[in-house]
């Protein structure tokens, strides 16, 4: 019974210095992580928005329907501005791809024409659906717009090329820069008029 004691001793000391040193590295590295990532999302909106106004970002974050369980999603668009005249919009999306989740960041003008896609995160196979990740795949989005592209891949007719031997991949990077596209036109005017400092 002494030996069970002892051993139950010891392993409650080992995991709550385990617990503590993971609580240490959590709390030193949470910091850094998230600066990584917003300088991530930063260089991503500098991609898509090239030579425009990155200093004093405007955003605003907008209902975009239910999760799971049942709670508000929230969709941010950054307001870009040329000598503080409004330029355009940037907002992140995602979609299902065959390998995982595919998150973009897309800019778009005051005019509504795309100024840039950027691949941000994806879990897609090296050498094949990861190539949505390029500038060839990415750069032919720039000057689309949502009612003069035939959003499909060129494979069934539309005008994406896709990326040789992912589809899935091309097909789902499609879908989620089109739905960002007519989630920001329906709501133009809102996203304009309620702007917060970032």
């Amino acid at each position: 019974m002494g030996e069970l004691l002892k051993l139950s001793v010891i392993l409650t000391l080992i995991c709550g210095c385990s617990a503590f040193s993971l609580g240490l590295a959590y709390k030193q590295t949470k910091g850094p992580i998230a600066e990584q990532q917003r300088l991530k999302k930063v260089r991503a909106l500098k991609a898509v928005f090239e030579g425009y106004d990155m200093a004093d970002l405007l955003f605003v974050d907008l209902k975009a329907g239910k999760d799971k369980k049942n709670m508000d999603m929230l969709r941010r668009f950054y307001l870009i501005q040329k000598d503080g005249e409004h330029a355009g919009v940037a907002f992140e999306v995602s979609s299902q791809g065959y390998g995982g989740n595919i998150q973009l960041v897309v800019g778009v003008t005051a005019q509504d024409n795309i100024s840039g896609v950027k691949v941000i995160s994806h879990a897609e196979t090296p050498g094949l659906g990861a190539n949505i990740a390029t500038e060839k795949f990415t750069n032919q989005f720039r000057g689309m717009s949502l009612d003069k592209t035939v959003w499909k891949v060129k494979k069934v007719g539309g005008d994406v090329d896709q990326v040789t031997g992912a589809t899935i991949s091309s097909s789902a990077v499609l879908k989620a820069v089109h739905d960002g596209l007519q989630f920001a036109a329906e709501h133009k005017t809102e996203i304009i008029s309620n702007r917060t400092d970032s």
